[in-house]
C-alpha cells in the first residue's frame, strides 16, 4: 500500500511549502538500483518567495552508493521516482545562492537524512534558498599597481584530521586586469581572505625573474594568525576588501624524470603540493621529451613532488615521489626516479557464504595512501575488479595504504587481513618493487548497527541534534578511523549508525558540533565522562535512548 508522507524541509535560515515534478538522472553506480519510493518538493527564493528554476537537486545514499540529480522546473518543482528504500541525503544549489542540505539549521552544518520505505511518497520537501553574501576587493603590488591572475580564496577555521586549521570554503575567484575579485554565494560566517600569485607555467620555460609574491592574507600579512577576520551576515555585500601582496623571492626547481632503468620519461607531468600550509595549492609542470622539467615561482616552504608516467596496458602508471625544502635558492638537477606501482593480490571472503545470485564483478578493490604528519593528502590507484573465483589483483602506491572495497547494496567491508594478521585500520606498508600476495578482504551483509532516539531534560525529542559515537580506547582516535562516527536524526527524529566495527563504545548526543569536530581528541575527552557506554558485538543491532548533553 502506498504511503504519502508530507515533510516540510526546515532548512538553514528558512523554510518553504508546496509540491510536484521534473526529470531525474541517476549518476555513478555500478548497476542502477530502482525501487518504488518517491520524493518531491519545490525550491524558492527565500527573500522574494518566488519559485527558483534550474536549481540543482542532488539525492545521495551511502546504502547503495548511488546519486540522483535533477533540476527544478519553471515553477520550482522537482521530483524523484522509482527510488529504492534507504536513507538519503538531499542537497540543493544554485549559482549566487547559499547551498543547503535537508535539515540544515546552521551554516556549514551537515544535513539530516531522509528515510524512505518501499512504496512511500514523501512530499513537500521544500527549500528556500537565501542569496549568498558577496565579498569584493582589489589586489595591488608593493607599488600600488593592480595584480591580475591572482587566485583569491575565502577561508575559515575548520577541523581537519582532528586539528583546527584554516581551510578554503569553496569561495574563490581570480583577479582581473584591474586586480579586482568578487567572491559570491557565501553563507553567513567568519572568513579570512587570501591571495596567491605566480602559478607555474605549464611548460616551465626558463625565466631569470625570481620576483614573486607570498600567499598574502587580508589586510596584507603573510602570517595567518595576523589575518583580519571578516564577519559576514546573510546575503551581506562586503566591498573594499583591498590589500597589497607581500613581495618575496621565489625559487626554481629543475630536474629530470626517469624510469627505474634510467631512461627519460616523456608525456608526463610533475605536480607540486605544498606541505604544512593552510592553503591546498597545487601546480604542475609538463615533462619535456628528454625527461627534463622546470617548476617556476615556488615560495619558501616544504613541498611534496609527485610524477606519474604514461599509462601501461593495465592502466597502471610508474610513480615518482619526493619531498623538498625550498628556500631562496634554486634547486637544480633534481632526479626523480619513477618505480612501478606495487602489485598486490588476494581474495574476497564473504560472511555468510556467497549465493549464486551475487556476482563477484559487483565488487572492486582499491587502495588509498594514508596521510602522514606533514602529508595530509591521500592518493589512490585504479581499482581492481573481483574475478569469478573471488580473487583480485590491483596496484598500490608505495608507502602505507588502507585497503577498501566497493560493494553492492547491502554489503560492507568487515576486515582486511595480510597473512592472517588484521590490518584493517593500520594499513599495509607497501615497499618499492615489492609484490604483496595473500591479502584477504572479508565483507558481510549483516554488519553491526546502532540506532535510537534522543530526549532532552524534559523528556521531549529535541528538534535537532548530532550523535557522536566513539571508541572507549583513545588509541583508536586517529585520523580516518572507523571507530569515530556521527549521526543526524531523520525526519522522524531517529538516528542510525550503520556498518560499525564491533567494540566498546561511548555515545553522546549534542545540540550541535562543528563539521569534523568529532575527530578532535580534546573534544572527545571533554564529553566522554557524560557519554553513554555500550558494547557492540559482531553483527549486533543495538538500540539506545540517549540524553542530550550540554555543549562542552
Amino acid at each position: 500500500m502506498t504511503r504519502i508522507i508530507r515533510v516540510i524541509a526546515a532548512v538553514v535560515l528558512c523554510a518553504g511549502a508546496a509540491a510536484i515534478g521534473a526529470a531525474q538522472v541517476p549518476s555513478r553506480t555500478d548497476a542502477p538500483t530502482t525501487g518504488t519510493a518517491q520524493m518531491r518538493g519545490r525550491v524558492f527564493d527565500a527573500a522574494a518567495g518566488k519559485p527558483l528554476r534550474r536549481a540543482q537537486i542532488r539525492l545521495t545514499s551511502a546504502d547503495f552508493r548511488q546519486n540522483f540529480l535533477t533540476a527544478s522546473d519553471d515553477q520550482g518543482r522537482y521530483e524523484f521516482k522509482d527510488l529504492p528504500a534507504g536513507r538519503y541525503s538531499l542537497n540543493v544549489s544554485k549559482g549566487g545562492y547559499v547551498t543547503l542540505s535537508y535539515g540544515q539549521t546552521r551554516p556549514f552544518e551537515s544535513g539530516r537524512p531522509i528515510e524512505l520505505h518501499d512504496g512511500q511518497i514523501v512530499e513537500k520537501v521544500d527549500f528556500s534558498l537565501p542569496r549568498g553574501a558577496v565579498i569584493t576587493g582589489r589586489l595591488v603590488d608593493e607599488f600600488g599597481d593592480p595584480v591580475p591572475n591572482v587566485q583569491v580564496t575565502a577561508m575559515r577555521y575548520t577541523f581537519v584530521q582532528g586539528q583546527k586549521r584554516l581551510s578554503p570554503t569553496g569561495g574563490a575567484d581570480t583577479t582581473n586586469d584591474l586586480g579586482e575579485f568578487r567572491l559570491f554565494g557565501l553563507p553567513p560566517g567568519q572568513f579570512y581572505i587570501c591571495g596567491t600569485s605566480r602559478p607555474n607555467l605549464p611548460l616551465g620555460p626558463v625565466d631569470d625573474d625570481r620576483a614573486g609574491y607570498a600567499p598574502t592574507y587580508y589586510p596584507g600579512v603573510t602570517n595567518p594568525s595576523e589575518a583580519q577576520r571578516l564577519t559576514i551576515g546573510l546575503g551581506q555585500a562586503r566591498p573594499d576588501v583591498n590589500f597589497a601582496l607581500v613581495p618575496t623571492r621565489t625559487a626554481r626547481v629543475t630536474g629530470t624524470l626517469v624510469d627505474s632503468g634510467g631512461r627519460p620519461i616523456a608525456n608526463a607531468a610533475v605536480t607540486v603540493y605544498q606541505l604544512n600550509s593552510s592553503l591546498f595549492m597545487t601546480q604542475s609542470a609538463m615533462v619535456r621529451p628528454d625527461g627534463t622539467f622546470v617548476i617556476n615561482g615556488l615560495t619558501p616552504g616544504e613541498y611534496h613532488l609527485r610524477a606519474q608516467g604514461p599509462p601501461a596496458r593495465d592502466g597502471s602508471r610508474d610513480i615518482a615521489m619526493t619531498q623538498i625544502t625550498v628556500a631562496s635558492e634554486d634547486i637544480v638537477d633534481l632526479r626523480l626516479v619513477a618505480d612501478a606501482p606495487v602489485a598486490i593480490s588476494g581474495r574476497v571472503v564473504l560472511d555468510p557464504a556467497p549465493t549464486a545470485s551475487l556476482a563477484p564483478s559487483a565488487f572492486r578493490v582499491s587502495t588509498m595512501s594514508m596521510p602522514t604528519g606533514t602529508m595530509t593528502i591521500s592518493f589512490s590507484m585504479s581499482s581492481g575488479q573481483v574475478q569469478d573465483d573471488w580473487t583480485f589483483a590491483t596496484k598500490a602506491t608505495p608507502g602505507r595504504n588502507r585497503m577498501s572495497i566497493t560493494t553492492p547494496t547491502g554489503w560492507s567491508m568487515k576486515a582486511v587481513r595480510l597473512n592472517g594478521a588484521d590490518v584493517t585500520d593500520t594499513g599495509i606498508d607497501f615497499k618499492r618493487n615489492q609484490e604483496v600476495r595473500n591479502i584477504e578482504i572479508e565483507v558481510t551483509n549483516h554488519p553491526a548497527t546502532l540506532s535510537g532516539t534522543v530526549t532532552n531534560n524534559r523528556g521531549d525529542v529535541p528538534p535537532d541534534y548530532t550523535v557522536v559515537v566513539f571508541s572507549r580506547d583513545e588509541q583508536r582516535w586517529t585520523p580516518g578511523t572507523r571507530y569515530i562516527m556521527t549521526a543526524r536524526p531523520d525526519q522522524d527524529g531517529k538516528f542510525k549508525v550503520s556498518s560499525a566495527p564491533p567494540g566498546d563504545y561511548l555515545a553522546a548526543a549534542l545540540e550541535y558540533i562543528e563539521p569534523g569536530q568529532s575527530g578532535d581528541p580534546d573534544f572527545l575527552k571533554q564529553i566522554r565522562d557524560r557519554a553513554t557506554a555500550f558494547s557492540l558485538g559482531d553483527g549486533e543491532a543495538k538500540a539506545l535512548t540517549l540524553k542530550l548533553i550540554a555543549q562542552p
